[in-house]
């Protein structure tokens, strides 16, 4: 129902703008002519109007009045124009003439014009008694006709009696269509200019129509030829083609006729065999073969249509055998279109949004159609109206256009779809190889561990199992390095470490390497790069592993015979070449060979390694990276020689070392062993372990010694922490990858607590791991899974070696402050126990008292890392305080804010030193008096003791504070209260909170964890 609203919508629209289309362009007027005469006297010629002449003409049967000249006519008869001469002569076939007399005002200076669009099917035009056009030849016997039924157009003036006298004579011997001959359409009649302006409009509105559908028809070529070559695209394209051929025959001017003559019997059998095949690329249009049946019929109908087609062209046919054929052509075409229109419908019913401009197009075809017909048969005479067709054009286009666009839509998804799938792809194997690592890492671990321990008990073939072992380790190892530098490169541009290197150092290294596999494929490498050959400018690593990959390639596709390395220098640039002689490389393979993941297929003979295709993709991208190309040269069967090419470095940038050092330098690598620490049983470094996977822990166990380390393992950074917080350890190794806390993660909340030397953190990382921003969440050091036992150790060793340096230097501080006695403090005490002596003893003994404590407390050197009661530390400061008071009297008032502090433990020698600082730095600094304040204050809720020493003294600059906690401050206090920062922070993970301005005194405080006593 639906669908019949929008098509009754679709005929209004359409009939509307034939309306509007008849009432600006109808300006023919059909006339009541009567036996022959036409009065035009009133009519004016000097407007826009053009007429019809359809009405009453005299017709002279079976004769030639123009030939008769003299003679004795016989009675005319009276025949309706336009509708042939059936009815007199009761044939299509005979001849005869028709006239008409028109006059018009005598007083009228005009040119007037005929326009003849069709007379059947041989004619000459005669006006006033003068012969003005003719198609074809008449005749009144058959073998002197010969026939033409072409437009004509004849230009004129009436006599001076204002009497245009019209004959036209015609003979059909021939064509015999619709049963009828003669004058068989409107001719109209006109002043010369208005005529013509109005038939070029018509031929100018057809024009545009065949211009339209050809161009609908050039393109959608086109876009069968670039496209996924859609059959109905091509159908659709002939579609058009064939009707613009069509509407250039048999439109309402015959266009076609105006360069040549086409309406022989042969291009009548033409014409008929279009409309056939016509019919026949409509139904190739629509989904017909999802017809039921049909599908099985349709083979059999269309090898009958096309036979239908082949003989009407091929065989010679004459007009009336066509039309004996007629029916057959009709039921042809007729089930073509009917089944084209049936699956129109059908493929809509099923999906509205489909079939829905194609069932328009069709809709405003037949709108065409219906209308012609009622144009004719009503006689309405107007310019060509071309928008029906165009309309019905581009609807039809429209179906291919949006099922176009859905398929760019769909593709364009699809590509989207396919590149998050390669992205995933991609992150997948980086994360596979990641993962790989790991148990990759263990079992290089463990086999290397069982191997050095156990290599005296174990016999030489199970050594020699090992390192197969370790070598299958290292050929993966290289394997997962590939896929996560592809996976690198693709993220984007690496940095480059550019600088003068030379090229044969780093050929004999990549040689070394790859030793094994030459010895096992009895391939000899040859370098013949001198020393002596000219520096480049790059990256040395990027430069080996871009050589690495090349010849590690040729070894892959050669069994046996020669691999030459060899540089040329070209211009600015160095060409390095690595050629071998093996199986050679097919032309389609040269054209993908540096895409990812691929592979050439090895010839029957050569053994090739695995591997997944990524080393020449990663070279490629590496030497692009530096600015050069590579490419390759090959013959299948034949060598192959690949080629990059590197930028010299200038004169001014070379650098050559001397052999001497060259040499020198070898030496000492040679004879200098690397020296690891040992360790005593009461200092094993206490190292601590986090990996979510237990076989990487076990195989850190097996190469760090019981003997050597105290090895912690835990298994997820919560535990991790949980260590951490108790204190004690030299260092933590840890795993990037972790479920809920990652490695980075993990470090960053240890350096909330422990600087670089007080914790050192190592990360082993898989490789695809982002190194920059493990140092920035403030890791030591990191090493690249497999590991190397001793590499490991090396940077193991080196780490706790620079924290127990680190916490050597703070000891020595921290003992260099518990030393500390200024001269000027003891020569003023004893200054005052002498003035004391003579006049109080019981408080000169008192101070003698005070300073044993303070000295005791000062020469007592005890491990400054551990803490000690805070009545301990209190009574140091009441000792130092006491003396202090004794000296400067009332101008030093300390107060004591004191809550329950028993059980409460903190470092050693922590408040000292911010008292003294206070006394010295805040009160006399200033006028000399002031006072101090020490406050202990409980917080239950959160655990935690909070220790303020606070003084309203001369302050200081709050643009200093940051100075003073960071050890930057020049004075003495400032290496007290570092001091006292560096081992709060130690045990708290928090150290000082300074509070002051200029002016305005200080106060100093600190937060200790009730939990911990």
């Amino acid at each position: 129902m639906k669908l019949v609203l929008i098509l009754l919508l679709v005929f209004v629209c359409l009939s509307a703008f034939r309306l509007i289309w008849m009432e600006g362009f109808q300006n023919s007027t059909p006339l009541d002519i009567q036996n022959g005469k036409l009065d035009l006297r009133e009519w004016k010629a000097d407007g826009d109007e053009t007429l019809v002449l359809d009405g009453e003409w005299d017709f002279y049967p079976s004769i030639f009045i123009m030939e008769e000249k003299g003679a004795v006519l016989a009675d005319t008869e009276t025949i309706h124009v336009p509708e042939g001469w059936n009815n007199i002569l009761n044939s299509p076939i005979g001849y005869g003439t028709y006239r008409l007399q028109v006059h018009v005002n005598p007083g009228q200076d005009s040119h007037y014009e005929l326009y003849i669009p069709s007379i059947r099917s041989a004619s000459e035009v005669y006006v006033n008694g003068n012969k003005l056009s003719s198609s074809g030849e008449i005749a009144t016997e058959e073998e002197a006709f010969t026939a033409e039924n072409s437009p004509q157009k004849v230009a004129f003036k009436a006599d001076e009696n204002g009497v245009i006298d019209i004959i036209i004579q015609a003979a059909n011997f021939k064509d015999i269509r619709n049963l009828n001959g003669g004058i068989i359409r409107s001719i109209q009649f006109g002043t010369e200019q208005e005529l013509t302006n109005e038939l070029q409009f018509s031929i100018y509105m057809q024009i545009a129509m065949v211009v339209v559908l050809l161009i609908h028809s050039g393109y959608a070529f086109i876009l069968y030829l670039i496209g996924n070559r859609n059959k109905q695209l091509f159908f659709f394209s002939l579609l058009t083609f064939i009707y613009a051929i069509l509407f250039l025959l048999s439109g309402k001017d015959k266009l076609l006729h105006s360069f040549f003559y086409a309406q022989s019997d042969w291009w009548n059998q033409l014409f008929v065999a279009l409309i056939l095949i016509e019919c026949y690329v409509f139904l190739q249009c629509t989904n017909h073969q999802k017809l039921p049946y049909w599908n099985k019929i349709f083979p059999y109908f269309q090898w009958g249509v096309f036979g239908l087609a082949g003989v009407t062209i091929f065989f010679p046919l004459s007009l009336p055998q066509l039309i004996m054929q007629l029916p057959l052509y009709l039921f042809a075409c007729c089930s073509l279109v009917g089944i084209g229109v049936f699956a129109i419908i059908r493929s809509y019913k099923q999906s509205l949004n489909t079939d829905f401009f194609l069932v328009l197009s069709v809709a405003a075809a037949i709108h065409h159609v219906v209308w012609a017909l009622i144009w004719r048969g009503s006689g309405v005479y107007m310019p060509h109206y071309p928008f029906d067709l165009i309309f019905a054009v581009v609807c039809f286009m429209m179906v291919w256009l949006k099922g176009y666009f859905r398929t760019y839509r769909e593709t364009k998804e699809l590509a989207e779809t396919l590149q998050r799938i390669n992205r995933e792809k991609d992150q997948f194997l980086a994360n596979t190889s990641h993962e790989f690592r790991n148990p990759l890492n263990s079992m290089l671990l463990l086999s290397k561990g069982v191997r050095d321990r156990e290599e005296s008990a174990i016999t030489e073939q199970s050594i020699n199992d090992l390192n197969t072992v370790l070598n299958v380790g290292k050929r993966m190892n290289l394997l997962l390095t590939d896929l996560l530098e592809e996976r690198q490169l693709q993220q984007g541009k690496p940095r480059l470490n550019k600088q003068v290197i030379i090229l044969e150092p780093i050929v004999t290294g990549v040689m070394d390497l790859l030793q094994f596999s030459f010895d096992m494929k009895k391939v000899q490498i040859i370098n013949q790069i001198s020393k002596t050959f000219p520096a480049v400018f790059a990256d040395e690593n990027r430069v080996t592993q871009i050589l690495f990959n090349l010849v590690k390639n040729a070894i892959k596709y050669t069994d046996h015979g020669t691999i030459t390395i060899s540089a040329a220098v070209n211009g600015n640039v160095a060409e390095i070449h690595v050629t071998d002689t093996g199986a050679g490389i097919s032309p389609e393979m040269q054209k993908r060979l540096f895409l990812p993941y691929e592979q050439g297929d090895a010839p029957e003979g050569i053994t090739r390694d695995g591997g997944f295709g990524l080393g020449l993709s990663i070279t490629k991208q590496l030497v692009e990276l530096h600015g050069g190309t590579i490419q390759v040269s090959s013959k299948k069967g034949e060598k192959t020689t690949f080629t990059f090419t590197l930028e010299l470095a200038s004169s001014r940038e070379a650098v050559h070392l001397p052999e001497e050092n060259t040499q020198t330098i070898r030496r000492i690598e040679d004879s200098e062993q690397l020296k690891i620490p040992s360790w005593k049983n009461e200092q094993k470094p206490s190292v601590l372990a986090v990996d979510d996977d237990p076989a990487s822990l076990l195989a850190l166990q097996a190469v760090l010694p019981e003997d050597a380390y105290n090895l912690v393992l835990v298994t997820s950074a919560v535990q991790a922490l949980e260590k951490v917080e108790k204190g004690g350890w030299d260092i933590v190794i840890s795993d990037i990858m972790m479920p809920e806390i990652s490695g980075y993660k993990l470090t960053r909340m240890i350096r909330k607590r422990y600087s670089l030397t007080e914790l050192p953190v190592l990360l082993l990382t898989g490789g695809n791991s982002d190194i920059q921003a493990a140092f920035a969440a403030g890791a030591n050091d990191y090493i690249t899974k497999p590991v190397e036992p001793a590499e490991l150790k090396t940077r193991l060793d080196s780490l706790i070696t620079l924290k127990k340096v680190a916490e050597q230097q703070l000891q020595l501080e921290t003992l260099w402050l518990q030393a500390q006695i200024q001269p000027h403090f003891v020569f003023n005490t004893l200054n005052a126990i002498k003035a004391l002596s003579e006049w109080n003893l019981e408080e000169m003994r008192q101070l003698l008292d005070e300073l044993g404590n303070l000295l005791r407390s000062k020469f007592q050197f005890q491990q400054m890392n551990a803490l000690v009661p805070l009545e301990e530390e209190l009574n140091i400061v009441q000792s130092y305080l006491y003396i202090e008071q004794v000296r400067f009297g009332e101008a030093l008032q300390v107060k004591w804010e004191l809550e329950d502090y028993q059980e409460i433990n903190i470092p050693f020698l922590s408040i000292q030193p911010l008292v003294e600082n206070a006394v010295h730095h805040g009160i006399r600094k200033g006028d000399g008096k002031g006072s101090v304040v020490i406050r202990i204050k409980k917080d239950y809720t959160r655990s935690k003791a909070l220790i303020t020493v606070e003084d309203d003294g001369v302050g200081i600059e709050t643009t200093d504070i940051p100075g003073i906690l960071q050890g930057k401050s020049d004075s003495k206090s400032g290496v007290g209260i570092l001091n006292v920062e560096k081992r709060l922070h130690q045990h708290y993970g928090k150290g000082l909170t300074i509070n002051s301005s200029h002016g305005w005194g200080t106060k100093v405080s600190f937060e200790v964890d009730l939990a911990d006593n």
